[in-house]
């Protein structure tokens, strides 16, 4: 039979009453972990001699937030020893901290550059350095519970330290972790070179290579000519007769002859968005919302065809239905139109009032 898988909640139970030394619970755990952890931190900040000069490195940036500045100065007092033997770089606050404790006038210590505050660009300045080869590795106490006005800065920074492979230690764990491995590298020498060789050459991340090559291809593409995501090409449409009309299901049609004045194509549009409902009602008088500038218009084109107004008032028969041929998409449409009396009636009326208004 297959056993039943457990659920979170037992997992969970399942661990905690595990080995003793896997959650350090318990008053007397956490006490003992103290003292492991203050011992190792005396051995590790020992004075001791580098087999390397400062001006051998490249540059070990010092970074925190507001909230976690702090924690960067006992940091930095703990691990002095080791800090100093390296161009210590970072912003304005980090860099006054360092130079107020350690002094500006030793010859054995090296100031790197000074950058201005994260907020005013001093993130742009430290991820330059890593663009002119002068940056192994970042020490940024970043604080996760705070809003910060240059957040795109900061994801820039750590997204190129990540591009150039470089050490970051983005808490005071992994610092303090990170310092045993420095202090081991600065005493051993040229062998040790492997354990932060960032610090000595330029690296980068296994995706570099791939993005190289793609940017390779794309540069290739259009040294030859082609877009470097061109489409497929089409086939060439056929020559466009002048003069002819085609329609598509309405009465309307589209003709792909000389085009339109400009003048004329825009008193057309003017015309189109007065729909012939809204004529009827503002010359009935049953619509107030007839603006001055469209009733212009509207007088401008209509005295235009005053004359066929004239020649279907004096007749006073009913027109025989003309039929309209159009060609749809679909195939051939007929339609009937018509005009009544009631409409050249509806006609007559609306030629009186535009001439009293025009009066």
């Amino acid at each position: 039979m297959s056993r039943r898988r457990e659920s979170f909640a037992q997992q969970l139970n399942n661990q905690r009453s595990g080995p003793a030394g896997r959650r350090g619970s318990t008053y007397a755990q956490r006490l003992s972990l103290a003292e492991h952890v203050g011992t190792a931190t005396d051995e590790v900040t020992a004075p001791f001699t580098s087999t390397f000069a400062p001006g051998e490195m490249r540059q070990l940036a010092l970074v925190a937030h507001n909230h976690m500045k702090p924690a960067m100065k006992q940091f930095i007092e703990t691990y002095s020893e080791i800090l100093k033997k390296f161009r210590i770089t970072g912003t304005q606050t980090t860099m006054k901290m360092c130079k107020s404790m350690w002094g500006e006038d030793d010859p054995a210590i090296h100031y790197g550059l000074t950058c201005t505050s994260g907020p005013l660009g001093g993130d742009a300045q430290i991820a330059a350095l890593m663009c002119v080869e002068d940056l192994g590795g970042i020490i940024f106490f970043v604080d996760p519970l705070s809003a910060h006005p240059h957040q795109a800065d900061i994801d820039s920074l750590l997204r190129l330290a990540n591009c150039g492979n470089i050490i970051v230690c983005p808490n005071p764990a992994s610092a303090s972790s990170m310092m045993h491995t420095l202090r081991c590298a600065l005493l051993k020498g040229d062998s040790a070179r492997g354990m932060i060789p960032s610090f000595f050459e330029t690296l980068e991340s296994p995706a570099v290579e791939e993005y190289k090559h793609q940017q390779a291809v794309a540069l290739a593409n259009v040294i030859k000519g082609n877009s470097p995501s061109a489409p497929a090409p089409q086939a060439a449409e056929p020559p466009k007769e002048v003069g002819k009309s085609v329609s598509f299901g309405t009465e309307k049609s589209v003709s792909f002859g000389e085009p339109a004045p400009v003048e004329e194509e825009k008193k057309k549009k003017e015309v189109a968005d007065i729909s012939q409902t809204t004529i009827d009602r503002a010359l009935m008088g049953q619509s107030m919302m007839f603006s001055d500038e469209r009733l212009q218009a509207l007088l401008a084109v209509e005295s235009d065809d005053d004359s066929d107004d004239d020649e279907e008032d004096g007749s006073s028969v009913e027109e025989a239905p003309t039929a309209k041929v159009s060609k749809g998409l679909f195939g051939i449409k007929t339609s009937s139109t018509k005009k009544s009396r009631g409409r050249m009636g509806l006609k007559k009326l609306g030629k009186s009032v535009r001439k009293m208004i025009i009066k």
